[in-house]
């Protein structure tokens, strides 16, 4: 995470805790996290994370998801901008990330339709990379879901660079 980019959450009952919005994460102090509700209300001394329609979106859909990381890594915005989907290129892709990594159609940040377009393009894998923007992993807990983030990244890295040489195999 660099500066306040991108948001962490975990499952709390029926809502969930996230990071607030626009607060440096090395900054962070555990009181400054928010409780938000299932019916988006939440508690605490700032305001959640301006994308947490996408987390309540996630949990919603999806009940074997304990935390949710959303972060904007280089490589992994650099498919996000040409459209592009992550395929399986690497052997650890398909089993840590579910398969191939889908890109979800473009919605403002903030807005709830990207909490629809993270969920729909997500299906059943753990990772999703969101248009022009960047991507969500999710894991039954923080660590699992920032190792899905690592590997999002290394794979999206290795994919764009390879792609340099003219010519990409994948095990899709």
């Amino acid at each position: 995470m660099v500066g306040a980019d991108g948001n962490l959450s975990l499952r709390d009952g029926e809502g969930m805790l996230i990071t607030p919005t626009r607060v440096p994460y090395e900054a962070i102090e555990p009181e400054q996290i928010a409780a938000v509700a299932a019916d988006g209300t939440w508690t605490g001394p700032l305001p959640p994370s301006s994308e947490h329609a996408v987390h309540s979106a996630i949990y919603e859909a999806r009940a074997d998801v304990g935390a949710i990381v959303h972060a904007h890594p280089v490589y992994a915005c650099v498919l996000t901008v040409a459209g592009r989907p992550l395929p399986p290129v690497l052997d650890e892709v398909a089993p840590v990330l579910g398969g191939a990594v889908e890109v979800a159609e473009h919605a403002p940040s903030g807005d709830p339709a990207l909490g629809l377009a993270a969920v729909g393009a997500l299906g059943d894998r753990y990772g999703v990379l969101l248009a022009r923007h960047g991507s969500v992993t999710v894991g039954r807990d923080l660590e699992e879901a920032f190792y899905r983030l690592e590997v999002l990244e290394r794979a999206a890295q290795v994919y764009v660079l390879a792609g340099l040489f003219g010519r990409l195999t994948s095990s899709t």
